[in-house]
């Protein structure tokens, strides 16, 4: 391959090769983008592009400088501040939901692995960034559902409720025990909307059960008026 690259000069700065990096920073990142916009998360499709065109070209301005002014030039000094840079970007997509939930870390580290990656495409580095793309469309696809199925099946789940009153948490915390759950912690909130108050329970079981078994085994308790797993 890098026989191949050289044979076309695409190694080497030039009009041909820049388009082939942004072509395919704006592919890659823009497939990646799309598993993100399929679970309707705030930086998706356009974001992820966006970053990874920025970083790109970031790289290939340092490759450019070098040309242009040769001498003591570094080419890795610009896209450094990237890795950096990106973490405002980031930040901005993790929050700490009303159920005492964190959201966002999967997208924001994304983010900076696709600035990572629009890196490796500027600076010409083709086989690192076709792998790197492989592996990150596995680890944010595949794994989303290897993920997802070994949580379903672990012997922990973490539930948040809206109770009637606080006189309920005791009803719900009496029917776990009856039912062999373990409560090894609680928090209190507010509902996001209606009357009542949110719990954030963490149950633990001596067995592994179906998740979805679990909720149907408590839907029954005394004034629990909504129930999901978090």
């Amino acid at each position: 391959m890098p026989a191949f690259l050289e044979g076309l000069h695409l190694d080497e700065l030039n009009e041909i090769s820049i388009v082939l990096r942004l072509l395919l920073a704006a592919v890659f990142s823009g497939v990646l983008g799309l598993e993100r916009t399929r679970k309707r998360r705030a930086a998706g499709f356009r974001t992820y592009i966006l970053v990874c065109l920025g970083a790109a070209v970031v790289m290939m301005t340092g490759e450019y400088l070098i040309q242009r002014f040769p001498g003591d030039t570094d080419p890795a000094r610009i896209a450094a501040q990237v890795i950096s840079g990106i973490g405002f970007l980031g930040a901005g997509t993790i929050i700490m939901t009303g159920v005492q939930q964190v959201r966002g870390l999967t997208t924001a580290a994304g983010l900076w692995a696709s600035a990572c990656m629009g890196i490796a495409i500027g600076a010409g580095f083709y086989f690192g960034s076709v792998v790197m793309f492989a592996a990150m469309l596995i680890v944010m696809s595949a794994f989303d559902y290897v993920q997802a199925r070994m949580a379903s099946r672990s012997k922990r789940i973490q539930l948040y409720t809206v109770l009637e009153g606080l006189d309920n948490i005791a009803d719900f915390m009496a029917l776990a025990s009856q039912k062999g759950f373990r409560i090894h912690d609680f928090q209190t909130s507010k509902p996001d909307a209606g009357p009542g108050i949110g719990v954030v329970f963490m149950l633990s079981f001596p067995k592994r059960v179906s998740h979805g078994e679990i909720i149907g085994m408590i839907k029954d308790c005394k004034g629990l008026k909504f129930v999901e797993e978090i």
